[in-house]
């Protein structure tokens, strides 16, 4: 196995800058996950790291070894292609032990390194079958077990579940977590999906225009985004972020909505009076209640979404669209006077003019 280190890693395609500047450490055995909008840059620092692409500036290591100049088969790395990428006259067999037969690898050895991956992932009946012969997901799991057999110090990703239906993303997305149990290998996943993101990953960092936006465990980027950028990008339904001005007085520190609704702050928060501000609250923080109620935002009711397990109410507050969320089934119709009353605790404060969070001072 082996760490991931990127140092200062910019590349450009003539004058587009695509890749800016970025540094990053990935231990050993973590599974790291790039996650960011279509052309935010991930992609392409994944192919950095595979060494398809060549950096303009900056240094790769993987294992302690500087690896910059390497093509990829000196780094000892094993991806999993978005399209699969099988060869389609070889059997799941013979494409599963390919690289091993390159590399001079013994047939014996071969043949039990491709039975011992073909049963972790439930490939043991098709091993003679043909690509066109299975289905999306069974060629997904070969390209993974093409990858396992080699036993790289590093497995990249490259949105490995994207051409699959949401029952099968789910499906495998399990089969990854649950391999990466197993075999503790340094991991490194591109996708533009958050619940990938939030669920597969021990670290997610953030790319936006080819920069990190931040980097950490997933719980920490929900609870603690650093910026309004990362809020709106992580969680489902999306974080509400709306704009406020600070009041400041005796009486405490509030944020004042376009509407004139009034909410609480912290009183830890550094905050100006009139300074502007965007007040975020992700919707299962949101209370919904039916009538006037202190503390809270009136609003009515637009829309409703009931997945059976889940509703989420889309409510107009004059100008602002609030989103709510939670478990219990309600009756609740479009029309309907309601309140919002955010959970004070939860709420995220950022400075509208740099979009930065604004922490509580303890």
């Amino acid at each position: 196995m082996g760490s991931v280190t990127l140092n200062n890693v910019t590349k450009t395609f003539g004058q587009l800058s695509v890749i800016h500047d970025v540094s990053l450490q990935i231990e050993e055995g973590e599974f790291c996950v790039l996650v960011g909008p279509s052309g935010s840059g991930k992609s392409t620092l994944l192919r950095i790291i595979a060494g398809l692409e060549a950096v303009s500036s900056g240094q790769v290591m993987i294992g302690g070894r500087d690896v910059t100049t390497l093509p990829p088969k000196h780094r000892d790395i094993a991806m999993v292609f978005q399209t699969y990428a099988l060869y389609p006259q070889m059997t799941v067999r013979e494409n599963m032990g390919f690289a091993l037969k390159l590399a001079g690898v013994p047939k014996p050895e071969i043949a039990r390194k491709v039975a011992e991956t073909a049963e972790m992932l439930e490939l043991g009946a098709l091993l003679d079958r043909l690509p066109k012969e299975l289905s999306g997901g069974q060629r997904q799991r070969v390209s993974m077990g093409r990858a396992i057999v080699r036993n790289p110090s590093v497995f990249l990703f490259d949105e490995p579940l994207s051409n699959l239906d949401a029952k099968l993303r789910s499906q495998v997305r399990g089969e990854i977590a649950d391999l990466h149990r197993r075999l503790s290998t340094t991991s490194v996943y591109v996708t533009h999906d958050q619940i990938e993101a939030m669920t597969l990953g021990q670290k997610i960092v953030v790319l936006k225009d080819g920069r990190v936006e931040q980097a950490g465990a997933p719980l920490e980027l929900y609870e603690k985004p650093v910026n309004t950028f990362v809020a709106g990008f992580l969680g489902t339904p999306s974080i509400n972020l709306l704009r406020t001005k600070a009041q400041v007085s005796e009486e405490g520190k509030f944020a004042v909505f376009e509407n004139g609704a009034k909410v609480r702050l912290d009183p830890a928060y550094e905050v100006g009076n009139g300074q502007d501000l965007v007040y975020g609250i992700r919707p299962e923080h949101v209370r919904l209640s039916g009538g006037a109620e202190a503390g809270g935002i009136p609003a009515r009711v637009h829309s409703v979404e009931n997945t059976g397990s889940d509703m989420v109410v889309f409510s107009d507050a004059g100008p602002l669209r609030i989103t709510a969320a939670f478990k219990e089934q309600r009756n609740i119709a479009p029309g309907e006077a309601i309140t919002l009353t955010p959970d004070l605790a939860k709420a995220h404060i950022f400075d509208a003019a740099t979009s930065k969070r604004i922490p509580a001072l303890s």
